[in-house]
């Protein structure tokens, strides 16, 4: 052990264990010359006899150094240092290499982040294995939640959970006598579901069981975030008096930083402020459902329980729990994606092609600068450097540019991310999904370069280990080992021709479904319409009388406020989703799998106010909605899809639950998309506002001023009628259908930055090679000319090899393009007939752009060579 401690020591001393062995040796000599002296020896002759005595003193302190320290780890340090010096006598060569490599692993980077940050994480709680997500479904296998009745239930029937919690997201209007209303993401909780999170309060304390009653005094909890940037991070904060939804609140506790569960929030409630209508319903699903696991018990004893809890429901409650089972799965598994998906497949296969693009890449400059120095390692080789020395010194030097390349790649990773994140509007994605590069992104990129270090210097490592000594010599070096390492270079530049073609095909694909969706669509005149948020609280506005009280009166005032125009209220703007509902149709038998629709409600003016024309019949009126006068307006997507060879006006039809009233539908809407996600648009029912007025409306109104000016009128007129509501969201409508919409532009900036990076990096390879192709036929052209061969020919000389690597590289891009298209592309899609990536006009569009890039790429090279003055080329 004190031998390995002492070899471990050396490693930090080995500059003052030199120059003490230097002394050692050098009095040893001094002693063994005068030993000489005295035998009778001159001064020359002493000297000469104790150094032979001596022997080697070089070999002595390499001897020395090899027994008190690590031989293997002194060669890689001055194979390193080696490799640096290198690289530096080469800044052309280093600066393209290590930028290509660069490229490539910052895209790996910044995908698998994304990945990691979405699918692999999870919620940042304690032991989340240990905690489930407990859900109902229905006979059509949907997925539901539980009401508060049976969650109450539940909790005291099962034994499997150590705790059991339920959840329900909402948003709060958060005010002070000092401060106006904001609006403030929240949720209301049970007692315990902070400490079944395994997370406590730094200020405070959490909800106690008492407080989670009706008639309980109303109490708050903060999140970290909510206290400092309203409250300056007040330490008197506990105990304070705050107006939650009009009602005086006082705040028990503040949470730490990052706690924002269960999406964003930043402030909860007890289930006492839980509509009481909602309490008692047992049909009324909203209520999420956590259990932690008791010691010892496992997923599939609580899957039984609950599964037996069902069971009982069902005997119990028949006509509600008829078809509903109950579902157990781990959190992360509900909370999160699966990474095996198709389209995060698809995604991460992306991600590994620019990569071994980036890598083809390097490896085709290594092989280039391997063929130069051949007569290095000619010479290396015959003062005895073994193969595997010769290897292993070049695979420092590839993972010299690989650990560069991971530093820069990691830089351009973070940039990468920043300005994916501008995209995503704020409160989109769940706080525990945040794009940042953790221990386990650092792990894999880590692991990505040393793979970059095999893959990218082996061909040329294993191409130097085997020159021969003789030739490489008697041909000075010039040129040796170029035409094995030809066959490497010709077929890593056709891989990326062809890899390249794939992912460019991607992004054309991509792009040209989009535009083409966009021009069949109907587009809505986004000029001058303003679009913004308000969240009715449950006190005083819990039933929907008390709602449409207070939107007629908002509608009058904003009407007569000088500058606004028409005004329309709707439970969610297009382009923003909606609830997907099931759709009976009066006289027709139910099919074995109930249709869904997407339904939203909508005030009179809804659709004047959007501009979106009525093909057939009206729209609503105010006594639209009214018992007996229960009315729906459809789209022409639902018209297509469920009623194509009849007249839709005055057919009957019922959505949600088989218990609903029947609606006759008195007009047919031009289709615009509610969901954003899908090849086409989907078929929406629209339902008169004023019937069934939501808490959280959008407030659409047209305006003749500016927009800054518009919002402060609003603003004064909510306020004239609660002061306690905060008006939220306020945008342009294009800038809200911008954010509705960032999915899809997230993913268009990544498949763009993918083709861009792809073509960059098959611009460097084409150059690259054309270049070391002209240079190492310098002699061969010279001579040409010399000849009398013309520019043309000289020209179309060097070109051709380029254009047989290119017909090469594209022949096998257009197979995995269609591989790739067959594997990852939509059935729905192709169903529909839409554009496919074998799409004869999106071949060939790529391999256009591919060819002018060879084209551009080969340019410099190509007048290079046309422009070779023999007489110098022969001479040098």
């Amino acid at each position: 052990m004190m031998r390995w401690l002492r070899r471990l020591r050396s490693l930090f001393t080995a500059t003052s264990a030199d120059r003490e062995l230097s002394r050692e040796i050098d009095a040893h000599l001094a002693l063994a010359e005068d030993e000489y002296r005295r035998r009778g020896m001159s001064a020359d002759d002493a000297r000469y006899t104790a150094r032979r005595a001596m022997g080697s003193v070089a070999l002595a302190k390499d001897r020395q150094r090899d027994a008190r320290s690590f031989v293997w780890i002194d060669d890689l340090v001055r194979d390193l240092r080696y490799a640096l010096r290198n690289l530096r006598r080469a800044p052309g060569f280093t600066t393209i290499a290590v930028t290509a490599l660069a490229l490539g692993i910052g895209v790996n980077t910044t995908f698998f982040t994304i990945v990691n940050a979405i699918c692999l994480r999870g919620l940042p709680i304690d032991q989340p294995d240990r905690v489930m997500y407990v859900s109902t479904r229905d006979a059509a296998n949907r997925p539901g939640n539980l009401s508060y009745a049976e969650f109450d239930d539940l909790r005291s029937r099962t034994t499997a959970f150590a705790r059991v919690a339920g959840y329900s997201i909402t948003v709060a209007a958060l005010a002070d006598n000092d401060q106006p209303p904001v609006r403030v993401p929240g949720a209301y909780i049970s007692a315990g579901a902070c400490e079944l999170l395994g997370d406590r309060p730094i200020l405070g304390r959490t909800f106690r069981a008492d407080e989670d009653r009706p008639g309980s005094p109303a109490v708050v909890i903060l999140g970290e975030e909510l206290w400092s940037s309203r409250y300056a991070r007040d330490p008197n904060i506990v105990g304070r008096t705050v107006i939650v939804n009009g009602m005086p609140t006082t705040v028990i506790g503040v949470m730490p930083r990052g706690f924002q569960f269960p999406a964003n929030a930043d402030i909860w409630r007890p289930m006492a402020n839980f509509p009481s209508v909602v309490r008692q319903s047992r049909s009324d699903r909203r209520l999420a459902v956590l259990g932690r696991l008791a010691a010892g018990a496992t997923e599939g004893q609580a899957r039984a329980q609950i599964d037996a809890i069902g069971a009982e429901w069902r005997r119990e409650w028949p006509a509600i729990n008829r078809d509903v089972h109950l579902n157990v799965i781990p959190i992360n598994e509900q909370m999160n994606p699966t990474v095996y998906q198709r389209g995060w497949i698809a995604f991460i296969t992306a991600g590994v092609l620019v990569l071994i693009v980036a890598c083809a890449n390097v490896a085709n400059l290594l092989l280039m600068r391997a063929a130069s120095r051949g007569r290095e390692m000619a010479i290396r080789s015959s003062i005895g450097a073994s193969r595997g020395r010769v290897v292993r010194q070049w695979l420092v030097e590839s993972a010299t540019l690989a650990a560069l390349a991971g530093v820069i790649g990691v830089f351009v990773a973070w940039g990468g991310l920043r300005a994916l994140e501008s995209i995503i509007p704020p409160e989109t994605l769940p706080y525990w999904m945040a794009f940042t590069i953790d221990a386990r992104v650092l792990m894999v990129t880590v692991a990505v370069c040393l793979g970059a270090v095999f893959v990218c210097g082996l061909p040329s490592a294993l191409q130097v280990s085997r020159i021969d000594i003789r030739d490489a010599l008697s041909e000075a070096g010039a040129t040796t080992g170029a035409r094995p390492a030809r066959r490497w270079i010709t077929a890593l530049l056709a891989a990326e021709f062809a890899i390249t073609m794939v992912l460019v095909a991607v992004a054309v694909y991509s792009i040209r479904n989009n535009r083409e969706s966009r021009r069949s669509e109907f587009q809505i005149d986004a000029s001058s319409l303003m679009t913004m948020t308000v969240s009715l609280p449950g006190d005083p506005y819990g039933v929907p009388a008390t709602r449409a009280s207070f939107f007629e009166r908002l509608d009058e005032r904003i009407g007569s406020s000088p500058g606004l125009g028409a005004v329309a209220f709707t439970s969610v703007l297009p382009y923003g989703g909606a609830p997907q509902q099931p759709l009976f149709i009066s006289g027709r038998t139910p099919a074995d799998k109930t249709p869904e629709v997407s339904v939203v409600t909508a005030s009179e003016r809804y659709f004047s106010v959007l501009g979106v024309p009525l093909v057939r019949g009206r729209a609503f009126t105010a006594e639209d909605g009214r018992p007996g006068r229960e009315a729906a307006i459809v789209n022409e997507r639902f018209v297509r899809l469920f009623m194509p060879d009849e007249n839709p006006i005055g057919a009957r039809i019922r959505v949600g639950n088989d218990e609903g009233p029947w609606l006759q539908i008195v007009g047919v809407a031009t289709t615009v998309r509610q969901q954003i996600i899908g090849p086409e648009p989907d078929p929406v029912v629209f339902l008169p506002f004023r019937a069934s007025p939501t808490q959280a409306a959008e407030i659409l109104v047209r305006t003749t001023q500016d927009a800054l000016t518009s919002v402060s009128v609003l603003r004064r007129d909510v306020e004239q009628l609660d002061r306690n509501l905060p008006l939220y969201r306020v945008m342009t409508f294009e800038q809200a259908v911008r954010y509705a919409v960032w999915n899809g532009r997230l993913s268009d900036t990544i498949i763009k930055s993918i083709a861009v990076v792809a073509l960059l990096l098959a611009l460097v390879g084409i150059y690259a090679v054309t270049g070391h192709s002209v240079q190492r036929w310098t002699r061969e052209l010279a001579l040409r000319v010399a000849l009398g061969a013309d520019t043309a020919r000289i020209g179309w000389l060097v070109l051709r090899r380029v254009l047989m690597q290119l017909a090469i590289g594209l022949g096998v891009g257009i197979a995995g393009t269609m591989a790739f298209d067959r594997a990852f592309t939509d059935p729905a899609t192709a169903a529909l007939g839409r554009v496919r990536m074998t799409d004869p006009i999106v071949i060939a569009i790529v391999i256009l752009a591919i060819a002018m890039i060879a084209v551009v790429a080969c340019a410099v090279p190509l007048r290079r060579a046309v422009k070779l003055d023999p007489v110098e080329a022969l001479r040098t």
